[in-house]
């Protein structure tokens, strides 16, 4: 497990399984890393952001894996935001990415290719 993240208690296994996928296939991808929200502000007066569970920075690709409790994918105001600032979200559900991860790391490289 990649140590930068193993502490962190919201990554579920589905999501550090497809983070070491991601590594092992060579696709530098990281977690932990706001996409800023323009304009928007906290009530401390910090900067608003978006956490992506994983993001490929260099091809501007956003992966969210959807729990069995959780999901962005019921978050279309987000995904619209992200899009208009150039990223590509891509949803993957847990059974996905524990059943068939390298048809999941298929996909997303098929996704980097268009880039």
């Amino acid at each position: 497990m990649n140590a930068f993240v193993k502490n962190i208690p919201q990554y579920t296994k589905a999501h550090m399984f497809l983070f070491n996928a991601l590594v092992k296939a060579g696709i530098p991808c990281l977690t932990e890393e706001p996409i800023e929200i323009d304009g928007e502000l906290t009530k401390d007066g910090n900067q608003k952001g978006y956490w992506p569970d994983i993001l490929i920075p260099h091809k501007k690709i956003i992966i969210e894996v959807e729990g069995d409790f959780s999901s962005s994918k019921n978050n279309p105001k987000r995904d619209r935001y992200l899009e208009s600032k150039g990223y590509v979200v891509m949803h993957f559900s847990n059974k996905e990415v524990l059943h068939d991860p390298q048809e999941v790391v298929s996909r997303i490289r098929e996704r980097m290719r268009g880039f």
